[in-house]
Order: C-alpha cells, then structure tokens, then sequence
C-alpha cells in the first residue's frame, strides 16, 4: 500500500512551551487514519502542521513525497489542491449560497466554465444528500447541513485526502453518525485518504482503519480500533473509557490545555 503522508520526527515550540515532542507516524493511501487525544494534548497543533498553517520547529512533512515546509510556495498551493479540509465550525461564507460555498474552490482554482462548474456543484452536493439546496444561505439550514456542504466544498476539486478537525463536533448523536457515514461512504467511493481529529470515542471507533492516540505532544499508541480497545497501555484506556482515575490527572490535563492556548495565543 503507497505511502501519502509521512510524518517525521515532530517538534513545536510555542516559546518555552512544547507542544509536540517527536511525531511520527504514517498515513497510506485509501485508509482512514484517527488522531485522537485529550484537550491541549496537541491534536490540532498536529493538524495545522499537516495542511500547511504551521511549520514545525524540527522534522518534517511529507505529502506525495514533497517536503510542505521546504517546497516553493507555488509548489506548495499545488500539493495544497489535491487535499481537501473540513474545519470544524464548517466555515461557510454566510453572504453566499450553498451553492456557491461549494463553487469557490473551482472557481479559485480553474478555469471551468460556469455550467461545468454548477453541474459539478450539483454532483457533490447529491454525494452529500443535499441535492436542491444550492441556492439556500448558511443560516437557513441546520448545523448538520453545513456540515455537509462544507463536505461537499472539500471534495470539490477531487482530493486525494481529506483532512477533517472534529467533524462531529456541535452535532446531535444521530446526526453526528449520518457525518460518520458520509466519511466512510466517499472515502470508499471517491477512493480518498482521511485524516480524522476527533475525541468524540464512538465516531472514532466507528470510522478508523487505524488509530493513533496523542498524550502531551507525544504518540502513546498507534493501531487498528481493535488493538486500540484491548491495550494495556494506562493511558489509552483511561482516555478511551473516560475514566476520572488513572495516570492522567485533571490538573496535569489542566496545565498542558492552558500551555497550548497560551502558546497559540503567543504564537499568533
């Protein structure tokens, strides 16, 4: 199986403060791969660094062989188009259409012409379940919809992988499962690679084809859901339970989420 991502030894630093210490890890092509962890454990520090927001302090990323922090900045856009991001507040533009939300990209990024680009629209939001909301505002659709169309937004322009920050997140259980569908459904049928941030144990559990476990900026576990549910490791079973007692206390969770807020908050 080919190799899409690979993560190689990663360090970050927000001041005196590490958030990651010595990622690696990597992602094949086809799979869905999990990245879960408790709050400040440096999931979404990780994320940013996967698609390009953030450049690690030391090691590296590689997407399709390209290094992100070291190729060209033109090189880098064109590596940027063949993956798609599903943000976690769905991050629609509120003054355009549904439609037009999930346009942008081809119209950012080719020159296709208007019909060809409505037919594509047209064709993803169906992939989605959304056919005939096109020409609908953000705020005249539930929060589940928006999802969906920033979903839709995500594969417009054919990615090879998709990346998605707590696609769960704000839902309602049963919705929350009709998003994990739609991620298993068009990573099947579009033959994409995921790349899941989430805490959320049953949406985990329920999608992943691997798994990988993050504790302090630090991987504690990397396997199948089945070797993830039967491990030994404290941690992994404290954090997968939710179980108050164990080795990770609610102040040590404490000190490192503020650690990682007020680094960001430094860094920006």
């Amino acid at each position: 199986m080919n190799t899409v991502i690979q993560v190689q030894n990663i360090h970050k630093w927000f001041g005196s403060r590490k958030i990651l210490d010595g990622i690696t890890f990597d992602v094949c092509e086809g799979e869905t791969l999990v990245i879960m962890g408790g709050s400040g454990c440096g999931k979404s520090t990780l994320l940013k660094i996967l698609i390009g927001l953030l450049e690690p302090d030391e090691g590296g990323v590689l997407i399709f062989g390209d290094d992100m922090a070291s190729v060209p900045e033109d090189q880098k856009n064109r590596i940027r188009k063949k993956f798609g991001m599903l943000f976690q507040g769905a991050a629609l533009f509120n003054s355009l259409a549904v439609g037009e939300n999930v346009a942008l990209p081809l119209k950012e990024h080719t020159s296709l012409d208007e019909n060809i680009v409505r037919i594509i629209v047209k064709v993803k939001l169906e992939l989605v379940g959304l056919t005939g909301f096109e020409s609908l505002k953000p705020y005249q659709i539930s929060g589940g919809m928006k999802k969906r169309v920033a979903l839709a937004r995500a594969i417009a322009l054919d990615p090879k992988i998709v990346f998605y920050d707590e696609p769960g997140a704000g839902l309602d259980p049963i919705t929350a499962r009709v998003i994990d569908h739609l991620i298993m459904d068009l990573t099947k049928k579009l033959k994409i690679t995921s790349v899941v941030v989430t805490h959320e144990m049953k949406s985990a559990f329920r999608i992943a084809d691997r798994m990988i476990v993050l504790h302090q900026g630090k991987v504690v576990a990397c396997d199948t859901p089945d070797k993830i549910q039967n491990s030994t490791n404290p941690y992994v079973q404290q954090f997968i339970h939710g179980e108050i007692d164990g080795p990770i206390s609610f102040q040590e969770t404490r000190e490192h989420y503020l650690k990682g807020i007020l680094g960001e908050n430094a860094e920006s």
